[in-house]
C-alpha cells in the first residue's frame, strides 16, 4: 500500500480506520483532514490484511472456555440511545463459568434491514473507499461521509459483547448475522459457510471483506444489530486500473445494481489545472491572434515578448457564465494562503466570468488581482468562484512568445507590419509530451516571419524577464492628467487608475516597513507613505544622500528625493499592478519656441488645475508611437485642449504660487490682547536680533525709464526648514493661521548665517530707499520686486500673486505676510538682492478647523522660538511641523 499523503510505499496505517502511512510525521501533516474520521489521534500499528483470521487469544484446555471482550472505551454512549442488549427471558448466551456448552436457540426473530445497503444517490459524485477487492474485477466501497457512524457502531457493539460469551456453532446456520471478534474488536458479519472442526467463513457487511474465524470468535447478534443497513455495497467499473483497498476514490452510480447485485460505477477522472502548452491543438489549428505587445526596457536589458491567443472559437467563458449561472454553491470560502501559486479560479470582470490565475489578494476590503488566462490581460474584482470541474482542465488559450534574436529588430515594428493574425509552427509538432516551454516559427501570410521562444503564462510578469506589466492606453479612450512636466509635455493614465491610491492604503498591512539598518538596492519596487497621507508606488533610482533615496513614481514618471522611513516593501499586488501611462507632448503647443512664451504662461495654470481636478478627458493620439496628443471634453466649448491653450500662451499668471487668504488692504486682523510684532522685533535665542526698518522713504522724483530685466521667485534659491525630530524654528508669521492651517518659520543653522542675513535685510531697505530705482513699477506675476510695507513705510522683498488694476497683491517672501499695495510704492529689484530665502510654508499637523486653533495662534504670536519636528510638506516647498504639547495649548493648560 503506498502512503495517503506523500504516496510512497507504506507499512504502517492508523489503528481506528486503516488509513495508510509510511510514518508518524505523514500522519501527523494529514490530521486536519483525517481528524473528522479518527476524533482522538491513535497510535499507528503494522498493517493487518482484513481478511485476516481473529487473532484474540484464547485460554487452553480441553472443553471450550468462555472469553469475555476486551472493553472498547467510546465518549459518546450509544447504549444511551439504543439498547443493543438480550434480556435473560428472550434468550441469553451467559454461561456460567466451567459448565458444559450446549446448544442454544434463538427465540428472538431479527429484523432484515440488515440485508439491504446504504447507498449514495443516484448520478451524483461521491467519495469513498475501496475496503475489498473480489477476483472478478468488482469491489466493495463504503461511502466517506458514514466512515463516522460506522466507527461508532463498532464501539457499541464492543461494549455490549464484552460479557457475553462464544455461541455455539450448532445455534447458527449459513445467511445468519453474527458479530465477530477480530484484532480486539467486533464487526457484524454473514456467515457463508460452517466447519465445525475449522475456521468459519464469514462476510463482514460493513466492509464486503471475507474473513475466516473461530468458532470462540463467533457471537450471537443482538437484535440492534440487524436494524440497520449495510454500509458497504459491491461495484463494478469497465476500467479497474487505479483501484487499490484503501484508496479514497469519486465515483456516481450509473442507474440501478445488476441481477448479481452490483451497481455499475463511473470514475470522476482527476481534473488537472492547464499550465501546458496547447502543442497538440495549434498542431491541428496554428492560426493565433496578437492578444498584447510588451514595451522592453532598454537599460534593464528585458526580452521582447508578447502574448498570442489562439484563434479557434473559444465556447468556453459563455459555458463558464451560463454554468455558474445555475450553481450559487460554487463561492470561495476558504482563507486563501499567503504565498500563492498557481490557485486556479472563476473571476467576475466587467465582460463577466472568466478562468484566472490569483496573483494576490486584499481581504479588507476584499479585493482579487487576477490574470484572465483565456484573454491574457490583469483584472481587479471583488468576487471569484469555483471552476466547474468539467471547465477546469480546458488548455490554455494565451501563450507568450519571447524574440529570439531581440538585439537587432524590434519585435513591435514585426508584429505591426503582419498585422494581428499570424500562424504558429512548432519545430517538434509530432511530440506528445507535456511541455511548458518551446521553441517556434511565427508566420504570416503563409510566410516566416521570426523565431520565437514560446511559454506558458501564468500571469506573473516577472517570469518574463519584465519589471512591469504595462497597460497601453487605447487611442480614444479616457485619461485625466496626473502630472505636468511643462507647458508643452504631461504624463497622463488612464481612468481605471483613479481607484489605486485606495488600493496602496488597503496594501498597508501586506507592505512590511524597511528595518532602520536596511540597504536598499537601486531598482527595488517600494510603497512610498508620506506623513501627509499621500501614497504611491515607487522605484528607487538613486542611493541614499543627505538621507535620502531617490525615488520614481511609477505612476506619474516623477522623482523625489524620500526618507527611508517613508518607505515599505512592496508584495505581490504592488508588483503585478498594471502600469498604465504615457508621458507625450500636446500637438501644436509643442512647436511653440520656449523664448516666446512667458515662463508663468496661464496655459499652465490651465493643465495644473486639470490635473488637480482629476478631468476626465478623451485622447486623441497623432501617431502610433503616441508621442503627440490632444485631450478632448465634450463639455466645454472648444473641446480640444489644444484650442483652449492657444489663446492663453502669452498671457502671464501665477502658476507655482498659491495666493494666500485675502485680508484688508494696509491692515492686519488682530484677536484681541494681541500685539503686532514687526519683523524687525522678531529674534532667535541666542542669535543676534534682526535690523531695525530702514528710515522713510524720501519723496521720489520722475526719471527716465530704463529697461530692466525681470527675475522670478521660482529662480531664487530657497533654504527651507530642515527635516528632523527636533529643529529649533522661528515663526516668522502666524496671522490666519486659525483659518488657514499654515505659518511662515525660518531656520539658521549659525550666528554667522543670521548675522549675513540682517545685514542683507538692511541692504534691501537701503537700495530700496535709493531714488535711482523709481517706484511705479507694475509686476509680473510671480515676479520678485521691492515693495514699501505699509505698516512701518520700510522696504522689503516681495512677491507679485496678483495685479488688481492700479494695485497688486504681494507676498513679503522673507515674512510670509501679504497686502495690496499700490504700483507707486513697488519698485523692480535688482540683481544683487536675489538672495537665498529662509522664509518656509509650514503646514500644522492635526489642523482642525473645528478647533478653536486661535489659541495657538495667540500663543506662537508671544512664544515664537519653537523646538520641534519637521516632515515632508504636502505641497512643493513647503513642511509639515509638529507643534510640542498641541493639545495642552489648545485647553489653555499651557500659556
Amino acid at each position: 500500500m503506498s502512503c495517503v499523503v506523500c504516496g510512497k510505499s507504506s507499512a504502517l496505517m492508523c489503528q481506528r480506520c486503516r488509513e495508510s502511512y509510511c510514518n508518524d510525521v505523514c500522519q501527523r501533516q494529514d490530521w486536519q483532514r483525517h481528524k473528522y474520521f479518527c476524533i482522538v489521534m491513535p497510535p499507528l500499528v503494522s498493517v493487518t490484511p482484513l481478511n485476516l483470521g481473529a487473532t484474540v487469544s484464547h485460554a487452553t484446555g480441553g472443553n471450550n472456555n468462555s472469553r469475555p471482550l476486551e472493553h472498547a472505551s467510546s465518549k459518546c454512549s450509544f447504549e444511551s440511545i439504543i439498547d443493543l442488549s438480550i434480556n435473560e427471558e428472550g434468550g441469553n448466551n451467559s454461561l456460567t463459568e466451567g459448565s458444559p456448552v450446549v446448544a442454544e436457540k434463538p427465540v428472538i426473530k431479527l429484523s432484515t434491514e440488515w440485508r439491504n445497503h446504504v447507498n449514495p444517490p443516484d448520478n451524483e459524485f461521491f467519495n469513498c473507499r475501496v475496503s475489498y477487492k473480489e477476483k472478478d474485477g468488482s469491489f466493495w466501497v463504503v461511502e466517506e461521509a458514514n466512515a463516522e457512524r460506522l466507527e461508532q457502531l463498532a464501539d457499541d457493539m464492543a461494549r455490549t459483547m464484552q460479557n457475553k460469551k462464544p455461541c455455539n456453532i450448532q445455534n447458527i446456520a449459513i445467511g445468519d448475522l453474527v458479530s465477530v471478534a477480530i484484532d480486539k474488536k467486533m464487526y457484524r458479519a454473514e456467515i457463508m459457510d460452517l466447519k465445525p472442526n475449522a475456521k468459519n467463513e464469514v462476510r463482514l457487511i460493513d466492509y464486503g471483506a471475507v474473513a475466516n474465524i473461530d468458532a470462540e470468535d463467533i457471537y450471537l447478534a443482538v437484535p440492534r444489530m440487524a436494524e440497520f443497513k449495510a454500509y458497504a455495497f459491491k461495484v463494478k467499473m469497465s476500467c479497474q486500473e487505479g483501484v487499490e483497498v484503501n484508496k479514497l476514490l469519486s465515483l456516481c452510480l450509473l442507474g440501478s445494481k445488476n441481477i448479481d447485485g452490483i451497481h455499475q460505477v463511473q470514475l470522476k477522472m482527476k481534473k488537472t489545472i492547464p499550465l501546458d502548452l496547447p502543442i497538440q491543438m495549434l498542431s491541428t489549428n496554428p492560426d493565433v491572434i496578437l492578444a498584447k505587445t510588451f514595451k522592453p526596457n532598454a537599460s534593464l536589458n528585458e526580452p521582447q515578448v508578447a502574448l498570442l491567443q489562439i484563434k479557434k472559437p473559444n465556447h468556453l467563458n459563455d459555458q463558464l457564465n451560463s454554468t455558474l449561472s445555475n450553481k450559487s454553491g460554487m463561492k470561495l470560502t476558504d482563507p486563501f494562503p499567503e504565498k500563492l501559486r498557481s490557485f486556479f479560479l472563476a473571476a467576475l470582470t466587467n465582460e463577466g466570468y472568466r478562468r484566472a490565475f490569483l496573483l494576490d489578494f486584499i481581504e479588507q476590503p476584499s479585493m482579487f488581482l487576477v490574470y484572465e488566462m483565456d484573454m491574457g490581460r490583469i483584472s481587479i474584482t471583488s468576487e471569484v468562484r469555483r471552476i466547474p470541474d468539467e471547465l477546469i482542465d480546458h488548455p490554455l488559450h494565451v501563450f507568450a512568445v519571447t524574440l529570439m534574436d531581440g538585439k537587432s529588430t524590434s519585435f513591435q515594428q514585426i508584429l505591426s507590419k503582419c498585422g494581428r493574425e499570424l500562424a504558429i509552427k512548432f519545430h517538434d509538432e509530432g511530440t506528445t509530451a507535456k511541455l511548458r516551454t518551446a521553441e517556434a516559427t511565427l508566420l504570416a501570410n503563409n510566410k516566416e516571419v521570426c523565431e520565437v521562444r514560446v511559454d506558458s503564462f501564468m500571469g506573473r510578469i516577472a517570469e518574463l524577464g519584465l519589471k512591469f506589466w504595462q497597460e497601453p492606453i487605447e487611442n480614444g479612450s479616457l485619461v485625466y492628467i496626473t502630472h505636468v512636466f511643462n507647458y508643452h509635455t504631461i504624463c497622463i493614465s488612464s481612468v481605471q487608475t483613479k481607484q489605486y491610491p485606495e488600493i496602496f492604503k488597503s496594501l498597508l498591512t501586506k507592505c512590511l516597513p524597511f528595518s532602520p539598518s536596511s540597504d536598499i538596492p537601486t531598482g527595488t519596487m517600494v510603497l512610498v507613505v508620506c506623513p501627509n497621507g499621500r501614497i504611491y508606488r515607487g522605484k528607487v533610482i538613486a542611493d541614499m544622500e543627505n538621507s535620502r533615496y531617490g525615488v520614481r513614481n511609477i505612476d506619474t514618471d516623477t522623482a523625489h528625493r524620500v526618507p527611508p522611513s517613508y518607505l515599505r516593501k512592496s508584495c505581490a499586488f504592488l508588483e503585478s499592478l498594471p502600469v498604465s501611462k504615457c508621458r507625450a507632448s500636446i500637438n501644436t503647443i509643442c512647436s511653440i519656441p520656449p523664448d516666446v512664451v512667458p515662463p508663468n504662461t496661464t496655459a499652465i495654470r490651465l493643465l495644473t488645475k486639470l490635473c488637480e481636478e482629476k478631468s476626465e478627458l478623451q485622447v486623441q493620439f497623432s501617431d502610433s508611437e503616441c508621442s503627440a496628443l490632444d485631450l478632448l471634453d465634450a463639455k466645454i466649448e472648444p473641446p480640444s485642449l489644444v484650442a483652449r491653450m492657444l489663446p492663453l500662451m502669452f498671457t502671464p499668471t501665477a502658476v507655482y504660487l498659491k495666493p494666500a487668504e485675502d485680508l484688508p488692504e494696509a491692515h492686519v486682523y488682530l484677536p484681541e490682547d494681541i500685539q503686532v510684532t514687526e519683523p524687525s522685533t522678531l529674534s532667535i535665542t541666542g542669535l543676534p536680533q534682526l535690523p531695525l526698518s530702514p528710515p522713510n522713504t524720501p519723496n521720489v522724483v520722475e526719471k527716465n525709464t530704463k529697461q530692466i530685466k525681470r527675475h522670478y521667485f521660482d529662480d531664487v534659491k530657497r533654504d527651507m526648514l530642515p527635516l528632523g525630530a527636533k529643529v529649533q524654528i522661528l515663526i516668522l508669521n502666524s496671522i490666519g493661521l486659525h483659518k488657514m492651517g499654515y505659518l511662515t518659520a525660518c531656520f539658521f543653522s549659525s550666528e554667522k548665517i543670521a548675522e549675513d542675513f540682517q545685514n542683507f535685510l538692511n541692504l534691501v531697505a537701503d537700495i530700496g530707499n535709493d531714488d535711482k530705482i523709481l517706484p511705479g513699477y507694475q509686476p509680473e506675476v510671480g515676479e520678485m520686486c521691492l515693495t514699501l510695507f505699509s505698516e512701518d513705510n520700510s522696504w522689503y522683498r516681495g512677491v507679485c500673486l496678483k495685479v488688481r488694476g492700479h494695485d497688486a497683491e504681494i507676498l513679503y517672501c522673507d515674512f510670509g505676510n501679504t497686502e495690496v499695495v499700490p504700483m507707486e510704492k513697488i519698485k523692480p529689484i535688482p540683481t544683487e538682492l536675489l538672495q537665498t530665502v529662509y522664509a518656509t510654508k509650514c503646514f500644522i499637523d492635526d489642523f482642525d478647523k473645528s478647533k478653536n486653533f486661535i489659541i495657538l495662534e495667540k500663543y506662537l504670536t508671544v512664544n515664537n522660538n519653537l523646538v520641534c519636528a519637521v516632515l515632508e510638506g504636502s505641497e512643493p516647498n513647503t513642511r509639515l511641523v509638529k507643534i510640542p504639547k498641541l493639545h495642552k495649548i489648545l485647553s489653555q493648560e499651557l500659556k
